[in-house]
């Protein structure tokens, strides 16, 4: 029924302008409310129900915006708006602004600018150096530059140090900007190379009893190589990212550090037909285009597909500080349940179990489309933290398992239900990812 409601009221937005003369924002909106008509109008049986959902969702320039916050805060409800602008052949620029607020109070705004530029051609043929034969030719999308700019404010009421202790809140805004930037050289093209960068301002406010004084300003600078190949006839898939970061605050604050990370992501597809619907660089976090260029997200499929994949991943990561400096306790990473970022790490843990400036973890995982836009996974994860002066291995990691269920409905956001188990017990988590499917990620909140 509130879906209803708020369809109706949408549709009397979009009637509102004047058809003459309209501008791209009106024409977008117009086009929009034509589509709410077709999606949620008529009967509703529960494939019309799924379509109004996912329409409310997903379309542009105004949707709902719904997502986990990070556990312990909720999920949040709000309003997005999406929009774009084609100077010309060679740039792309979009806006995205959202505003959520969960039950608990606690809630997050921003607005993100994304800037494309296309410099060539979206297809090339390149050698696949996974095949035997080396003139055997595959075609791979061309990599483009992508600058963000982007403010974000987050204000968490519940987040804690360790696993039922030591309570805190924290707001945190985030000033700044980042790129990517595809490295145009010949012989590495297979491996699809593209320099990281980022320059971010952060400000935060925390409220706890650990803090002698309250948390400084930050100026983070973030390098980074990242590689995205695709071998053996599109039959393993890589995405590999090692970065180091430096976060420079006041010298009387004794809280400069710098960290460096590796996120090495292994995928099998099961089938040769099965695409990607990882978070794609050219869309925004409210935008789930298909690829840069399209007006639409991708629909929702009510077929028995046969989809699936193999996984493999490895997360490491080491923060140190010289002489008196400390890394502050809200920049050291956790695992247990998810993270701050809504990262789902040993799982079968209460949320924020371990924390410590160093972390490794592994996670292995299998996932299967069941039916439409159903599937199934399972995940088995292994991990530890340390403290400071000790370095990242393997020995005595923690350990978790979990089964569940995934819904992937189109452009909405990814929604995930598991029950997990670990030593410590068994929880069950129910998550929605903060993006939309397909949009890009949000920045780190540690």
């Amino acid at each position: 029924m509130r879906a209803r409601v708020f369809s109706l009221l949408l549709l009397g937005l979009y009637a509102a302008p004047a058809l003459a003369q309209e501008s791209q924002f009106h024409a977008d909106l117009r086009r929009e409310g034509d589509d709410l008509r077709q999606s949620c109008g008529g009967g509703f049986d529960a494939k019309k129900i799924m379509d109004c959902a996912v329409s409310l969702a997903t379309e542009d320039p105004v949707h709902i915006a719904v997502g986990s916050l990070p556990p312990l805060n909720g999920i949040g409800f709000g309003l997005a708006f999406a929009e774009h602008f084609t100077p010309n052949e060679r740039w792309r620029i979009s806006w995205n602004a959202d505003a959520v607020v969960a039950p608990s109070a606690s809630w997050r705004a921003g607005g993100y600018i994304k800037v494309v530029h296309t410099p060539e051609s979206p297809v090339i043929v390149v050698r696949n150096p996974g095949t035997t034969s080396p003139t055997t030719p595959t075609v791979a999308i061309a990599e483009y530059p992508v600058f963000n700019a982007y403010v974000q404010t987050i204000s968490l009421g519940t987040l804690t140090v360790a696993a039922g202790q030591n309570p805190f809140s924290e707001r945190q805004t985030i000033i700044g900007g980042n790129a990517i930037y595809p490295l145009g050289i010949r012989a590495l093209r297979p491996l699809r190379p593209s320099l990281i960068g980022a320059i971010n301002g952060r400000f935060l406010s925390v409220d706890s009893g650990l803090l002698a004084a309250p948390p400084p300003a930050f100026a983070q600078f973030e390098e980074g190589i990242r590689l995205k190949p695709s071998i053996f006839d599109d039959r393993l898939r890589l995405n590999y990212l090692v970065g180091v970061e430096q976060f420079a605050a006041s010298a009387a604050s004794h809280a400069t550090f710098h960290r460096w990370s590796i996120d090495l992501q292994h995928s099998i597809p099961l089938y040769h037909t099965v695409s990607s619907s990882g978070p794609k660089d050219t869309n925004g976090p409210d935008e789930c285009f298909q690829s840069l260029g399209s007006t639409g997200c991708p629909v929702v499929s009510y077929s028995h597909n046969l989809e699936g994949s193999v996984g493999f991943r490895l997360l490491a990561s080491r923060s140190a500080a010289r002489g008196p400096n400390e890394v502050p306790f809200y920049f050291q990473p956790t695992l247990g349940g998810s993270d701050i970022n809504g990262q789902r790490v040993l799982s079968g843990y209460d949320d924020y179990r371990f924390r410590g400036p160093a972390a490794i973890a592994l996670q292995e995982s299998v996932e299967h489309s069941v039916w439409g836009p159903i599937g199934v996974f399972v995940l088995a994860e292994q991990g530890k933290v340390t403290a400071r002066g000790h370095g990242v291995d393997f020995n005595d990691l923690a350990h978790s398992v979990a089964v569940g269920l995934t819904l992937r409905a189109g452009g909405f956001p990814l929604v995930t239900f598991s029950f997990a188990w670990s030593p410590d017990g068994h929880r069950f988590i129910g998550t929605i990812d903060a993006s939309l499917l397909g949009g890009s990620g949000r920045p780190s909140l540690y």
